[in-house]
This record gives C-alpha cells, structure tokens and sequence, in this order.
C-alpha cells in the first residue's frame, strides 16, 4: 500500500540574490505564461547545516534531469537553489499561487515594497518553504521571505559606468 504524499514545511535562513517577490517586480518573462508569471529568488543557505536541513527536509538535489543545487558564481561559489512560486499555480487551485508573504524580520509585519524598497543581493532572508513528494519529482514551493538585514537593491552597473 502506497503511501499519500505529505506537505512538509521548514523555515531556513541564508542570503537572497535576484529576488523577485513582489507584484511590482514579479518574473513575467515569456517563460512563465501558462503561470501568468512568477516570484523567485536565488538562495544561498546560510551554512551547510542548512542547506542539509533543506536536503533532509526533501529539497532535491535533482529534478528532471537538471541540477537544483548549484555553486553560484555571484556568491563567491557558494551552492544555492532557486526559490521560485507561481503567480497562478497550473492547478487553477486558488491559494497555492500569488506573491510569497514578504515581511519584516520572522515578524507578521508586512515589508513594503515602495517604501521599504527593493530587496538587493546578498540581503539576509528567512524562507518558509513546502515540498511536497520525495526525490527528484518532490514539489518545492516559497511560501514566506523574512527580510533579515536588507541590502538595499541597486540597479547593475559596471566598472566603467555603462
């Protein structure tokens, strides 16, 4: 007798680069339009205790046949994964798309977007994630970013200016 799959949630702390969790600043490439777009972030667990913890918790190492832990160049090649969560989730189940919950700290107040600002790379973040299954078709969604230290967000720019 098979088991029914289990939601399993766990909160993590490390570093945000990319992240795009907002309405105002959601990923709406053309990749993402059967989701209508998409909120996502790169994350860098804090220590590799954590990034076991995630492991442990069921995040995979691989999914489809691509790699979901990587070393990232613009962390000083540190392994981080991608956190994404569908704007609408492909089901059409209500609740299980929309922005993350976005807040101040492990706190229930919310972050806003205008006058807090943007969320830059290397800002110290506490995740909530679920993964739903196991093993390499296991379902990881964000759920809630905790914004620790904030860095402000700052357009790319390069040496020379240009």
């Amino acid at each position: 007798m098979t088991t029914k799959p289990t939601t399993k949630y766990g909160v993590f702390e490390g570093k945000a680069y990319y992240a795009r969790i907002f309405p105002d600043n959601m990923d709406n490439s053309e990749y993402h339009e059967k989701t209508q777009g998409q909120y996502n972030m790169m994350f860098v667990p804090k220590d590799d205790e954590t990034l076991q913890a995630m492991m442990a918790l069921g995040f995979p190492e691989v999914s489809m046949g691509n790699k979901m832990v990587k070393s990232l160049d613009y962390a000083d090649g540190a392994l981080g994964m991608k956190l994404k969560r569908p704007n609408v989730h492909p089901s059409g189940y209500e609740g299980l798309g929309g922005s993350p919950v976005v807040t101040k700290g492990k706190t229930n107040s919310p972050w806003d977007f205008i006058a807090d600002g943007e969320i830059g790379n290397g800002s110290t973040v506490a995740v909530k994630i679920s993964v739903y299954g196991e093993g390499s078709t296991a379902s990881v969604k964000m759920e809630r970013v905790g914004i620790i230290e904030h860095v402000p967000f700052e357009q790319g720019v390069t040496a020379d200016g240009w």
